[in-house]
């Protein structure tokens, strides 16, 4: 049974349950331990509860993981690359079942075709693809947020920008870290550590700090599905080698922040070859087209990075078909970088990149980055552009 299951040392079955009435079948694991060594722990840390976790089935019963867990158990050391028999803390499915019922989402085979196919219970079925796509927005908010390197941190910890929260943890928490920094003025490394500690405690606390996200640039709201919005929109969007989405990836201005090593590699040739002096336009859509090719044949362990490939397009062409920003030469810039365009925003990245651009002695550069950080986050500066339309309304 063990081998049928996959179950592997330092695991094995301790016992075996079976009801016929039900058709399950649980089966009960332990972690044995290890021989005693000069230098191991003399008493085996106590489990503090049993988990239970729903399995691939075995022939037409429903099996069930149960093992007693300790708090090592889903330390970073033992998830990395966790046996497929167990699944994740407060899950009720194994890693196992878990990569089934993603496999088969991403052929796009609806819930009542899974369980046609493999029998697993329809409200598995749907909760592993909700906490699947649930995950995935929480990386996307996460990813939004602004790098340790960003000044948005080191402005929030000094007291230098306008930043207010109501939430007290969070108040007692930037306070601490300023008295720090001010005690250690000279060493950057404590800074760094000060901002990496407030970008940790925004990423565990995302759901109390909708405003706080919202003064940082970052905006929280859940767009629908590539599922949903397939249907509302009644067409299916075929990408081709030539849509301009490949030269955002190409060229660094767009990161998929994949954790997929092989996928990461294959870009960063594709970028060298990209970037090249002399490369002619027939080229980079020879190059983008190598990538198309790559990601059609990986589909399978590139679904969160075609999910994030998918929403980008969604938003080039809302850009293209809603948005029509003036281009980086347009002297509105300069009018704003000057300041006799006045733009009224609440967004905290863009007041400091105002900031920023206006302490700068090379303007074409700064009307650059404030144009191209315009056409980076339409969706976001709405009320933005709309003073921006009215200024050029006026001018023309």
């Amino acid at each position: 049974m063990e081998q049928v299951l996959g179950i592997y040392a330092p695991y094995a079955i301790k016992d075996i349950l079976l009801n016929t009435d039900t058709e399950t079948l649980i089966i009960q694991i332990e972690q044995q331990l290890s021989k005693r060594g000069l230098f191991s722990s003399a008493t085996p840390k106590a489990a503090s509860k049993m988990a239970r976790w729903q399995h691939s089935k075995t022939g037409r019963f429903s099996t069930v993981i149960q093992m007693p867990v300790t708090a090592s158990t889903f330390s970073k050391s033992h998830t990395l690359n966790p046996p497929a028999f167990i699944g994740p803390e407060d899950s009720s499915y194994t890693y196992q079942l878990q990569q089934t019922v993603l496999l088969a989402d991403s052929k796009n085979l609806g819930s009542e075709t899974i369980f046609a196919l493999t029998g697993i219970d329809r409200n598995i079925i749907n909760q592993i693809i909700l906490d699947s796509k649930t995950e995935q927005q929480e990386t996307q908010v996460n990813n939004q947020l602004p790098l340790e390197s960003d000044p948005i941190w080191r402005s929030i910890i000094k007291h230098e920008s306008s930043f207010k929260s109501n939430l007290p943890s969070l108040k007692f928490l930037i306070a601490r870290l300023e008295l720090t920094c001010s005690k250690n003025k000279d060493d950057v490394g404590v800074l760094q550590d000060a901002i990496a500690t407030l970008r940790q405690f925004f990423i565990k606390n995302r759901l109390q700090l909708k405003s706080e996200y919202a003064q940082i640039g970052v905006n929280q709201t859940v767009e629908k599905t590539e599922e949903s919005t397939s249907k509302t929109s009644g067409k299916r969007r075929t990408l081709t080698a030539d849509h301009p989405i490949w030269n955002s990836i190409l060229s660094g201005d767009v990161d998929l922040l994949s954790k997929n090593i092989g996928l990461n590699f294959y870009i960063t040739q594709l970028k060298n070859l990209y970037k090249k002096e002399g490369v002619s336009s027939e080229e980079k859509i020879q190059i983008s087209r190598e990538l198309l090719t790559y990601l059609k044949k990986n589909a399978a362990k590139l679904r969160s990075e075609l999910i994030v490939i998918s929403r980008l397009v969604s938003q080039l062409n809302e850009k293209v078909d809603t948005v029509e920003l003036p281009d980086e030469n347009h002297a509105i810039w300069k009018q704003v970088l000057s300041g006799r365009i006045h733009i009224d925003t609440s967004q905290m990245a863009l007041k400091l990149l105002l900031v920023k651009a206006k302490s700068s002695d090379d303007e074409t550069e700064s009307c650059r980055s404030i144009a191209q950080y315009f056409m980076r986050n339409t969706r976001a500066l709405s009320k933005e552009i709309q003073q921006l339309e009215q200024h050029v309304a006026v001018a023309s």
